[in-house]
């Protein structure tokens, strides 16, 4: 299957969707095709349902990896050219996921991250004031940055610009290069482990972003214009990032007209 394999990714890049999805589809196609009894090109639902049905996958990783076998088989067994005669991906159940809570940093976990930052203060400064994901972090550029705004390459290397928060021009002015060096996986991961060391248990990066979006929202931002500054392509995704507070619905139900005399 390796060669069908191939041949779904050449097609993949021909849609133009990113280099990292499409080493990721390689990545996963890959392992189901080794673990299971006789490869993709055999596979049965039952098979395919075990697969995904193993110990110690979240749901959203369950789910993550049905979209890729999922859009694998509807390729192959496209009508209009054809590789497999059988889909069996079409008869497995698609894993729910959970609404997330957001989990914004508050503004004194934020605070002390950047006073400990140390080498890592770049990275905090993009992903807490400019909503960078790792992803974007790991090839954001001096050159991508200027005193007026910053352009961000995102998933499916789309592009979008950022106005330049002045403690993103103070931070990065004097950088040259690649602003933050690693891989997207390697950023979290040191940033996970410098949070926990300096006794910031619980955060991540992500929950910076979180941060970023949750304080525009607070500060009067309507939700489209924070889905466009975060580069998300729904503002239904969007929501899941924000922490609405008891004083923001307060003072929306405060808005109401009085439209009938008040009962006595």
């Amino acid at each position: 299957m390796t060669d069908l394999i191939e041949r779904h990714c050449r097609h993949l890049t021909a849609c133009g969707l990113s280099p990292r999805t499409i080493d990721k589809r390689r990545q996963i196609l890959g392992r189901v095709d080794r673990d299971l009894p006789m490869g993709l090109e055999q596979a049965t639902v039952e098979e395919l349902s075990d697969w995904l049905a193993r110990a110690g996958w979240s749901r959203q990783t369950r789910a993550t990896y049905y979209g890729h076998i999922r859009g694998f088989f509807e390729w192959a067994c496209d009508d209009r050219n054809p590789h497999l005669d059988w889909n069996p991906a079409a008869s497995l159940t698609r894993p729910t996921v959970p609404r997330g809570v957001p989990k914004p940093v508050t503004d004194d976990e934020l605070g002390e991250a950047i006073r400990t930052a140390g080498p890592h203060r770049t990275a905090i400064i993009l992903a807490a004031y400019a909503g960078l994901r790792c992803c974007e972090l790991a090839v954001v550029d001096r050159r991508d940055v200027n005193e007026h705004t910053i352009t961000v390459v995102g998933k499916g290397d789309k592009t979008r610009t950022i106005p330049t928060a002045e403690i993103v021009w103070d931070e990065v002015q004097p950088l040259r290069g690649r602003l933050v060096h690693g891989t997207a996986a390697s950023i979290s991961t040191r940033l996970w482990e410098h949070f926990d060391r300096v006794g910031l248990v619980g955060v991540h990066a992500h929950r910076l972003r979180h941060w970023f979006a949750t304080t525009l929202l607070a500060n009067g931002a309507d939700l489209l214009t924070v889905s466009e500054l975060l580069g998300h392509s729904s503002p239904q995704t969007t929501a899941r990032y924000c922490r609405i507070s008891d004083g923001q619905r307060r003072t929306a139900i405060s808005t109401l007209p009085v439209l009938a005399p008040v009962s006595t």
